[in-house]
C-alpha cells in the first residue's frame, strides 16, 4: 500500500493565535468604539423624555484623545498589508454572527465567513457584502467539521496579521484615548 506524501503543516503557538492585550484593546477601540468616543453623543432620547438639563460625561479633551488614538492606529494598520489589515477588521468589527458558528469559532468568525465569501464578494457594495456575509454565516453554521480547513486557514492568516500590526507599532505605548 503506497502512501501519499503530505507536506507537514507549520507549527503554530497557542500565542500567536492572540494578541496581546494591548494590542486587542487597541483594535477593539478603532474597529467599535473609536467613532462613538470622538463626537458628542445625541439627546434626542432625553429630548423625547423632557430632560433637556441632563449633564454628559463626554467632554472635549476625551475627544481629543480619542481622535488622537485613532490616527495613529490608523496610521499603523495602514503600515501593514491590505489583506492584514482586512483580516484585523474582519476578526474586531463587532456583528451578530450566528451562536453556533460564533461558538465554534470565537475570534476567526468573520475571518472564516470572509474567506467563504472570498470570490463571490469581489465587487460588491459594502451593505450588499454584509448580507452576502450573513447568508454564508447562517449555512457556515450548519457546515460542521466541513469549517476545519477555513478555520485552520483563518488561524493562519490572524497570526500573520496580528505579527504584521505588532511589527508596525513597534514598542510605542497604547494611545492615551484607547479605552
Amino acid at each position: 500500500m503506497k502512501r501519499a506524501i503530505v507536506a507537514p503543516r507549520p507549527v503554530m503557538y497557542l500565542g500567536e493565535l492572540r494578541a496581546s492585550p494591548q494590542v486587542d484593546r487597541e483594535l477593539d477601540f478603532f474597529f467599535n468604539r473609536a467613532e462613538a468616543a470622538m463626537v458628542p453623543p445625541s439627546n434626542y432620547w432625553a429630548l423625547l423624555r423632557g430632560r433637556t438639563g441632563e449633564a454628559s460625561t463626554w467632554n472635549l479633551e476625551d475627544a481629543a484623545e480619542a481622535a488622537h488614538a485613532h490616527r495613529r492606529i490608523r496610521g499603523w494598520l495602514l503600515a501593514i498589508p491590505d489583506s492584514d489589515a482586512g483580516v484585523l477588521q474582519a476578526a474586531y468589527t463587532v456583528r451578530y454572527w450566528p451562536k453556533e458558528l460564533y461558538d465554534a469559532l470565537g475570534q476567526l468568525t468573520g475571518i472564516v465567513v470572509r474567506l467563504a465569501c472570498a470570490t463571490d464578494g469581489l465587487g460588491l457594495e459594502r451593505e450588499e457584502l454584509a448580507r452576502m456575509e450573513m447568508v454564508r454565516a447562517e449555512w457556515l453554521a450548519k457546515a460542521g467539521e466541513r469549517l476545519r480547513p477555513l478555520r485552520w486557514e483563518a488561524r493562519g492568516r490572524f497570526a500573520r496579521a496580528v505579527r504584521a500590526y505588532t511589527t508596525a507599532r513597534g514598542e510605542a505605548s497604547s494611545p492615551r484615548g484607547v479605552r
